[in-house]
């Protein structure tokens, strides 16, 4: 075999002084706001995570069906053009769980403060009304601007990784310098080779996203499951199990290997849970979202408004002495 072989050749060194450098003219960009992490809609997001968003990440959402992943993925893809106007980039949308249709009506939903049933007039003789479907296309007109592209139909992770390579390639040749936001619903859809387990695939997908993460200006945020020990009766009757840990994260070690942050959003009202954790917080009306792996700074709990019938999630009024802010749990 050829020694000078992609998979022969000796690997590239790197002297210490020019990693130096690039350290020092990082921290100088990012002081100076030349280099800004983007911006998500949530505060503590933000405030954990180096400012939101940071470039050259892998950001990884897990939780049980009805925590709400789906609709912070979906919040994600509208906000951050709207809130980052001023960055170049673009979101391209592994969107394998649900039709690109239907994401944009949760959009819908989530602005108009309506059910997707309600919009969809989804109940015998309750039929949306001429007044909304006008609000409808005057909120369509708004996302459409938005920089997003969408791929509905599942692949293997050879698939979209070259997906991703052209994409950015076509994008850079129209707009050099020109940043790339991957989003990903979910982890367990992508395909893998005939015999392959699961864990395998997901293996083979954090190592491709690392990779990916050194070559471009390119950030990543993907959904993935928990495990079902999390509702195991012997969790749900025991307060002090109820917070999520390592293990719960399908493919644990593995995705906390090559994440950034790991966050899991809890629905305990959804679980049918009467209070949440070894503190009682309260569940009627709450997420919790819990960063139990921050590679810049601190694991802690955000108190989070439950807004999933509207498809989306906001941050409650912080009150002084509120007993349940756990930002700093």
């Amino acid at each position: 075999m050829d020694k000078h072989s992609s998979k022969t050749r000796a690997l590239e060194l790197k002297p210490i002084v020019e990693s130096t450098r690039e350290a020092a003219r990082y921290i100088n960009d990012r002081r100076l706001g030349n280099i800004k992490s983007l911006t998500t809609p949530w505060l503590k997001y933000n405030d954990v995570a180096m400012g939101g968003i940071e470039w050259n990440s892998v950001h990884t959402i897990g939780g049980r069906s009805g925590s709400g992943k789906t609709a912070i993925l979906n919040q994600l893809e509208t906000q951050l053009g709207f809130l980052n106007e001023d960055e170049n980039f673009g979101i391209l949308s592994f969107n394998f769980e649900m039709l690109a249709r239907n994401l944009v009506g949760r959009k819908f939903a989530s602005a108009l403060d309506k059910t997707t049933q309600e919009l969809y007039s989804g109940k015998s003789g309750q039929m949306l009304d001429d007044a909304t479907y006008a609000r409808v296309l005057e909120e369509g007109a708004k996302i459409a601007k938005l920089d997003v592209t969408y791929v509905e139909h599942s692949g293997t992770v050879e698939q979209i990784e070259n997906t991703i390579h052209d994409f950015i390639a076509a994008q850079i040749a129209v707009s050099p310098g020109k940043g790339l936001v991957v989003l990903l619903d979910h982890t367990i859809l992508v395909e893998g080779k005939s015999g392959d387990l699961e864990r395998i695939v997901l293996g083979d997908l954090m190592k491709m996203f690392n990779k990916l993460k050194k070559l471009y200006k390119i950030a990543f945020v993907i959904l993935t499951q928990l495990n079902r020990d999390i509702e195991s009766s012997e969790r749900m009757t025991d307060p002090n199990r109820h917070f999520p840990m390592r293990k719960d994260v399908f493919g644990g070690d593995m995705v906390y290997q090559f994440s950034d942050v790991v966050m899991v959003s809890m629905n305990p009202e959804q679980m049918g849970l009467q209070s949440y954790g070894p503190h009682n917080w309260p569940v009627a009306g709450y997420v919790y979202w819990h960063f139990i792996k921050v590679r810049e700074g601190e694991p802690c709990v955000a108190q989070m408004k439950n807004m999933l019938k509207y498809s989306r999630i906001e941050e409650p009024a912080v009150q002084s002495g509120n007993p349940y802010d756990t930002s700093t749990v």
